[in-house]
């Protein structure tokens, strides 16, 4: 893990003059003769490109076809003398560009493009060559602070007021999304349901991702 400048991690992938470059969401694909460098945006989020842990970078699209055809068609991976072209991860924070090193992708997910016989890369996960120390994985997927997560009271409550627990528990992770009340035909059927699920469905009223 190195600090780079742009031009550096181009010339990894032939130089920016014989390169193509990709950008889609948070991440950058460069293609190359001499390789593909990828390059996400530093931060934590399940909805868009970024380091995912000291293992793994993870890629959502949808991508670009000529990225698809890198990534998970075979012979784009290859180069001319059969070797396999790297892959090299890099990312980008607020003042540098940070190079991870060399990864591989694992797994790729990816749908069929409506009207089309062409499939559309929609994630892609590339596991590091050199997993990533706590320190570097800091500062490239700073972790949240710690006043903007829920507290772990309810923890003290589970071997005894389970409802008390449940209750802190859904409140804390999932705000109230709306003010509408289910349906009746929904809260009919309630009262036939065991405690517990009486009051998670109570509570899910105006939280339904808890579900």
């Amino acid at each position: 893990m190195s600090l780079v400048t742009d031009e550096w991690a181009y010339a990894l992938c032939g130089g920016t003059a014989a390169t193509e470059s990709f950008t889609f969401g948070s991440a950058t694909v460069v293609i190359g003769d001499a390789g593909t460098l990828i390059i996400v945006e530093a931060g934590d989020a399940l909805d868009r490109s970024c380091v995912w842990n000291a293992d793994e970078v993870r890629v959502l699209g949808p991508a670009p076809t000529p990225v698809r055809k890198r990534l998970v068609e075979e012979p784009w991976e290859w180069g001319a003398d059969d070797t396999k072209l790297p892959i090299h991860l890099a990312v980008r924070t607020s003042e540098d560009l940070v190079y991870l090193g060399t990864g591989s992708v694992t797994q790729a997910g990816t749908v069929l493009r409506p009207g089309s016989d062409e499939h559309v890369l929609t994630d892609c996960v590339l596991r590091l060559a050199s997993p990533l120390r706590q320190p570097g994985l800091d500062r490239v997927r700073p972790p949240l602070p710690s006043a903007d997560l829920p507290n772990l009271e309810w923890l003290g409550q589970v071997n005894g007021d389970r409802a008390g627990a449940l209750e802190q528990f859904i409140t804390g992770w999932h705000p109230t999304t709306s003010e509408t009340a289910e349906p009746p035909s929904v809260q009919a059927a309630v009262p036939d349901l065991p405690a517990g699920l009486r009051q998670l469905y109570r509570l899910a009223q105006h939280r339904p991702r808890c579900l």
